[in-house]
């Protein structure tokens, strides 16, 4: 963040008293003053930086660079059953923001997918949904991944500190067809004009 300080002074030639009255007041001793006004703008603005801890049941976090990571889960379904097994990772990101502010949560509305193949057969599924929560600044929201926002939280003033997530996985149901599974949340955190 980049603040400019402007100072500003009024030169004495050009104030209201006169040179002859500027050297008559220099001569006799008295002081002479003249004010300066400072004056600068903090701009709005909102850091939210990778995870700096991470907690998981059946779950574990990686960073992939500075504004990425990906949670991997341990045992995604039962060996015997094809049944999802239950997972919750909890992460902390640090969040700094000087003014009122929103944090979204974004998904693609699907949850966890598989990456490609047949349509499953009947009995079987080939989408996961998953629960979101957020504590930051106070407040708490939860949603579903089915939403494309699950998470929308708005602060009315500046905030720092450690903003929890938690992704949390049911076990159980109808078994899952064999394959890859995938999805992306989408963290921001947006300044209030």
């Amino acid at each position: 963040m980049k603040t400019a300080l402007l100072l500003i002074a009024a030169a004495l030639a050009a104030t209201s008293a006169p040179a002859a009255t500027w050297a008559q007041t220099a001569s006799t001793g008295d002081r002479a003053s003249s004010s300066l006004d400072l004056f600068g703008r903090a701009p709005s603005a909102c850091v939210l930086s990778p995870p700096a801890a991470a907690a998981g049941s059946n779950a574990s976090f990686s960073a992939q660079g500075g504004q990425a990571g990906v949670v991997r889960f341990t045992q995604f379904v039962d060996p015997q059953t094809a049944q999802p097994r239950a997972a919750s990772i909890s992460l902390a990101f640090p969040v700094v923001c000087n003014s009122a502010h929103r944090l979204t949560v974004r998904t693609d509305g699907t949850g966890l997918t598989r990456a490609a193949g047949a349509a499953p057969a009947p009995g079987f599924r080939d989408r996961l949904g998953f629960e979101l929560s957020a504590d930051w600044a106070g407040a708490r929201a939860v949603g579903s991944s089915a939403a494309l926002t699950p998470i929308d939280l708005r602060t009315a003033n500046g905030a720092a500190g450690q903003m929890n997530l938690i992704v949390d996985v049911p076990g159980g149901g109808a078994p899952l067809v064999a394959g890859d599974y995938s999805g992306t949340l989408v963290v921001e955190l947006e300044a209030s004009n």
